[in-house]
């Protein structure tokens, strides 16, 4: 199916705020279908998934995502997409998991490779039994696991002392090989837990690597489409032939529409064509004051939608693999922005890409006031660079 209309980038980008929580906020119930819209918070930085929802949900308090994640457990924080940390409903592990495991281990994963590493024949046959029974008991720290499974290799520990580094080493090919899932942290440290132990009652083997790239490209269109393949790709990880055998497998769910100014082929769920038909682009979206890695910034390779080419290199450092916390003003980045807090003072630093309209700047003003209450401050100082 392929639609005749035109879509304008202001339409678009109207579409993206509904569909991300970011034109009206969601209720507090409905906290991880928001997650889930979303396609998982990107969780590299710790603050980044809870100013997220800050965003996007009414009322929203920090306690909100961490009875989620560690209570109620109907959210997890794994690597997924891209070899990067995110937190997604828990339902969805298998799908998340299965389309994405082979990319880690065929390409993204490939500087875990001989002689800085151990083979994977080793690492499987030698440390992965020995992580599964030092988490028998109980989640444990980073530095703790690795203690406890150099313990058990006894003399044969040497070897693997600095496989349980920070930027997620082995426990991040672990999670990908479905036996570990990030814990509850302790002392503000992260913890990991036996996935069977954690969520006992998911079963990756329930999907297959075919459908879980048709569900996960479903996903991503519900969150990101209209999108290209390229878009998807770019997003996922996945390779651009397993990106076109999902696309060509869910064709009865989808619309091919066209944009001003591309000639790509972008992709839409046919559920969505009447949400897009309901974009009033007179209505103005509210201010936001997106975190690091807001999940916004991530789903598409063309982001002149939201940001003038000229100002990319302000908010996407990717020789330094940062995207900055940024002010979204009706859909637009129209700057970057910092923050410290103190006991009693949260102090913002907004750096314009030029000069903020008044009304705009009262409203960004206010969203800063907002921020300030959430984070427990008694006092905002609050600076535009000129």
């Amino acid at each position: 199916m392929v639609s005749s209309e035109i879509l304008s980038l202001e339409a678009l980008t109207r579409l993206y705020l509904m569909k991300h929580h970011l034109f009206k906020k969601a209720k507090k119930k409905d906290l991880v279908e928001v997650v889930d819209d979303v396609c998982g918070l990107h969780a590299q930085v710790p603050t980044t998934p809870y100013l997220s929802l800050w965003n996007r949900v009414e009322d929203f308090e920090d306690i909100l995502l961490d009875e989620a994640l560690y209570k109620a457990k109907s959210l997890v924080k794994t690597w997924v997409m891209r070899g990067t940390l995110h937190v997604f409903p828990s339902a969805d592990l298998p799908i998340y998991n299965k389309a994405l495991r082979r990319m880690w281990f065929e390409h993204h994963g490939r500087f875990m490779r001989a002689p800085d590493w151990p083979s994977i024949d080793e690492r499987r046959n030698v440390i992965y039994p020995k992580i599964f029974e030092a988490l028998t008991q109980k989640p444990l720290k980073r530095k703790d696991l690795n203690d406890k499974v150099c313990s058990l290799l006894k003399d044969d520990s040497k070897p693997y002392e600095r496989l349980f580094s920070g930027w997620g080493g082995i426990l991040k090919e672990t999670a990908y090989e479905g036996l570990t899932v990030h814990a509850q942290p302790s002392e503000r440290e992260s913890c990991f837990a036996r996935l069977d132990k954690w969520l006992p009652h998911i079963d990756l083997d329930k999907i297959g690597e075919e459908g879980a790239h048709e569900r996960l490209l479903v996903k991503y269109l519900r969150g990101y489409g209209p999108a290209t393949q390229q878009d998807f790709c770019l997003w996922s990880g996945i390779m651009a032939s397993d990106a076109k055998k999902a696309i060509e497998n869910t064709s009865s769910t989808t619309a091919e529409v066209k944009v001003e100014g591309s000639k790509a082929r972008f992709l839409l769920l046919k559920e969505d064509l009447k949400l897009l038909n309901s974009v009033n682009l007179d209505e103005k979206a509210p201010p936001c004051l997106l975190p690091k890695y807001d999940s916004l910034l991530l789903g598409h390779k063309d982001r002149t939608r939201i940001i003038s080419d000229k100002h990319k290199k302000c908010v996407f450092k990717p020789r330094v693999g940062d995207i900055a916390a940024t002010v979204l003003i009706n859909g637009r980045i129209v700057g970057t922005w910092r923050h410290k807090k103190s006991k009693r003072a949260l102090t913002i630093m907004i750096t314009p890409f030029q000069k903020i309209a008044k009304e705009d700047l009262k409203e960004v003003e206010q969203k800063a006031k907002e921020l300030c209450q959430y984070m427990g401050a008694e006092e905002l100082n609050l600076s535009v660079a000129s």
